[in-house]
């Protein structure tokens, strides 16, 4: 066998199992808290959205380090630089910015779908500013660790981080989902 094809079999199959297995675990998760996040209409229209957003926010931060690892703009080790703080600040950007606009979406989806108007916009907004941007820094901080250990370690991080980051996220992402139902759902005033 090819061995690059074996290199990256041997580093992605481990990963994609674990990923599989976390995927349904994901799955039970959200089966289990199905009562709470429906407590507010329309967050379970904004779920897959969020779901999808932090996979795509950190997938492009996985994929940008691991380009800059290859090119040795970042180092393999823990060290504050400007492309890695450019990537960083630039993905907290986007999960502010995205999610605030997800909200919005949402809110507007879930009407135009001719759903009875009780969700609220500042309800839908705030879960998914909130749930958005807890992930998001969660994520990025896995991103950026994740990415500079693996390389460190001989291993390809292309072939680690989008299976594992969007497992990982989605698991993250909906217990953030519900954190924030939960705080957004005292204020039944909003």
């Amino acid at each position: 066998m090819n061995p690059n094809i074996k290199k990256i079999l041997g580093e992605s199959f481990p990963i994609l199992v674990l990923c599989t297995v976390g995927g349904v675990i994901a799955g039970l998760l959200l089966y289990d808290m199905e009562g709470d996040i429906t407590t507010i209409p329309g967050v379970l229209v904004l779920l897959p959205a969020i779901l999808g957003l932090r996979g795509n926010i950190s997938g492009v931060l996985g994929s940008r380090l691991a380009s800059a690892l290859h090119l040795g703009l970042i180092d393999a080790e823990l060290k504050w630089n400007k492309p890695l703080a450019d990537n960083i600040y630039t993905s907290m950007i986007l999960n502010v910015v995205m999610s605030f606009l997800l909200g919005i979406i949402a809110y507007y989806a879930y009407i135009l779908a001719g759903f009875p108007d009780t969700a609220s916009i500042i309800q839908l907004t705030l879960i998914s500013l909130i749930a958005g941007t807890l992930a998001g820094v969660i994520l990025t901080a896995m991103t950026v660790l994740l990415s500079i250990l693996t390389f460190a370690r001989g291993l390809d991080p292309d072939n680690i981080l989008m299976p594992s980051l969007s497992t990982v996220g989605d698991i993250i992402t909906v217990l953030c989902l519900l954190i924030a139902v939960k705080f957004v759902g005292m204020f039944v005033f909003i």
